[in-house]
């Protein structure tokens, strides 16, 4: 990754909740020897029940994949809820950890990530690599 984009990641770790376990895990991951993430499902006993099922259902789409925001929306069983999707996921608090970067317009172009376009391309340029 370069570095103009290494800055952008540790711009948006910054605002985050993460903690030192879950910034050795997006170093493992960056480095490709982590695939999947271990969480304390606590993290999300704070979160509005809405929040809760969109991160819960980002969090298990898989390594290299990708979901829109209309099929997470499905998914939590709110399918007109794809703008409401969109607005809990740019609010996640564990970037990377809660992959939000998996998610993608039903058009499958980019759209929005708190890191930025450019480094979302690239975290999935990255999974694509497998």
């Amino acid at each position: 990754m370069n570095e103009k984009l290494m800055q952008m990641l540790e711009e948006m770790t910054k605002k985050s909740k993460l903690d030192e376990s879950m910034m050795q895990q997006i170093n493992e991951y960056l480095s490709g020897k982590r695939k999947k993430f271990d969480i304390d499902y606590a993290i999300f006993n704070e979160m509005s029940e809405f929040k809760k099922k969109v991160l819960m259902a980002c969090f298990e789409i898989e390594y290299g994949q990708t979901k829109t925001y209309a099929q997470i929306a499905e998914e939590i069983g709110n399918p007109k809820g794809y703008r409401a999707v969109g607005n809990a996921l740019n609010k996640n608090e564990y970037p990377i950890i809660i992959p939000c970067h998996r998610v993608v317009g039903t058009d499958k172009k980019m759209h929005g990530y708190a890191g930025g376009i450019e480094l979302k391309k690239e975290l999935l340029r990255l999974e694509s690599k497998k």
